[in-house]
């Protein structure tokens, strides 16, 4: 058997005691929560839209075919506007209940057939069936004074399924930061206003955080929405689009402890 010294056992009694002790002292600390929520708008750099579209045929491979070229026909279209081939991208975004290619059933029809010599002729209903392929282009647009231009070469294209612009900043950093600035202050200012009605003042900083204790996000990024006006279905008069502004919002999450008044 080995023999533990017992100061060293005291020792390792007193310092669990005392930190067991520090623990319940910092819990009965009373302090203060509060967030501080701040906005700044940026102006967007980059605009997305998707455009969807089909092509019938008898066959799988005929209307994979005819898809394939008016996808194409597309691409070479917004080429001329001066979007390049890889800001035209696939997206898959057709419903998952009838895939990329569809069967689509056509209405019946009816038709005489004869049986034999004897046997007058017969109506037989027969429900023929064609093939329609789909598919959809995002097209990402980094001139936006071009967005009007893409969305009229779409419709005088015929295509119809057509979402709704988004507008993004891709570069939001100095806006963050100021807004990052602008919050910390709001928390803190805060904190000393409910402290003071309390009758005391805020002593040390327990915490400072970009999430809160339930690990909130703390920050989004809205997309702006869009304003079409004066286009017509002939596509006589231009397209016209109001680019909005991008909200950067953030929250800062602050703890003080709170002390008496000296």
């Amino acid at each position: 058997m080995i023999a533990i010294p017992v100061a060293v056992l005291l020792s390792f009694s007193l310092s669990a005691h005392a930190s067991a002790q520090a623990r319940a002292e910092e819990a009965k600390t009373p302090e203060i929560r509060t967030a501080g929520t701040a906005q700044r708008t940026v102006r967007p750099d980059l605009a997305t839209v998707t455009l969807q579209f089909s092509a019938e045929g008898a066959t799988p491979r005929e209307a994979g075919s005819r898809l394939a070229a008016k996808a194409d026909s597309l691409r070479r279209a917004l080429g001329t506007l001066g979007i390049p081939r890889d800001s035209l991208v696939n997206r898959a975004r057709w419903y998952w209940w009838r895939g990329r290619m569809e069967i689509v059933p056509l209405p019946v029809r009816w038709v005489l057939r004869t049986i034999s010599d004897t046997v007058p002729r017969v109506r037989e209903a027969v429900q023929d069936t064609i093939y329609r392929a789909h598919d959809a282009i995002e097209v990402r647009i980094r001139d936006l004074t071009k967005v009007g231009a893409v969305l009229d070469t779409a419709m005088g294209r015929g295509l119809t399924e057509i979402s709704g612009v988004q507008f993004t900043a891709t570069d939001v950093s100095a806006a963050q930061d100021e807004a990052l600035r602008e919050a910390t202050v709001r928390a803190r200012r805060q904190a000393e206003v409910i402290a003071a009605a309390g009758g005391m003042q805020l002593g040390a900083v327990l915490s400072l955080s970009t999430q809160s204790d339930y690990m909130d996000a703390y920050r989004s990024y809205g997309f702006g929405s869009l304003s079409i006006s004066g286009a017509t279905a002939d596509g006589s008069v231009p397209t016209v689009v109001v680019q909005p502004s991008v909200p950067v919002s953030v929250t800062v999450y602050g703890r003080w402890a709170l002390v008496a008044k000296p």
